[in-house]
């Protein structure tokens, strides 16, 4: 994975951040009443936003409120030279929703859902043992969520 160009922000653009970090939805018309700013900067400025990758637009739904209340996290000790192709591989199953490679104890990080217990298994038992260079799994469940949320502020290189 390559590392993104980190794009110039100033003042103005962590303010609109933060406008739809408490409204996802607000409409650029508001943002430009709130930052009074013509509506048109405020566009220019969401788009490069946008395009340059510094936000991105999603609907998150909860896993445990839309039919699966199994949610696991696994810690996955691998062969080292295989670190990217088995967090590729991970990526790519329909039940995992996060992959990250670690520091630590462990070397990749990943987070399922599922419907039943059993599912998991299933996944366990099939799926992930049939990836090759893996040497140890630790699972983890969530059993309840107090926070949940991706709202990183970036600091303003100005203005």
């Amino acid at each position: 994975m390559e590392m993104e160009k980190k794009l110039k922000l100033n003042d103005t653009d962590i303010e609109i951040i933060k406008c739809l970090h408490g409204d996802a939805r607000m409409p650029v018309t508001a943002i430009a009443e709130n930052l009074k700013m013509p509506e048109s900067s405020i566009r220019h400025r969401l788009n490069r936003l946008v395009s340059g990758k510094v936000i991105e637009f999603v609907a998150q739904t909860s896993p445990l409120t839309v039919g699966y209340p199994v949610w696991i996290m696994m810690e996955i000790e691998v062969e080292t030279q295989y670190i990217r192709k088995i967090s590729q591989q991970l990526a790519a199953l329909k039940e995992v929703y996060i992959v990250y490679t670690t520091t630590g104890s462990f070397d990749i990080s990943a987070g399922a859902t599922f419907q039943t217990n059993e599912a998991f298994v299933d996944f366990l038992a099939g799926p992930l043992s049939k990836i090759k260079g893996i040497r140890r799994v630790t699972t983890r469940a969530i059993l309840e969520v107090y926070k949940r949320e991706f709202k990183f502020l970036p600091a303003s290189d100005g203005e």
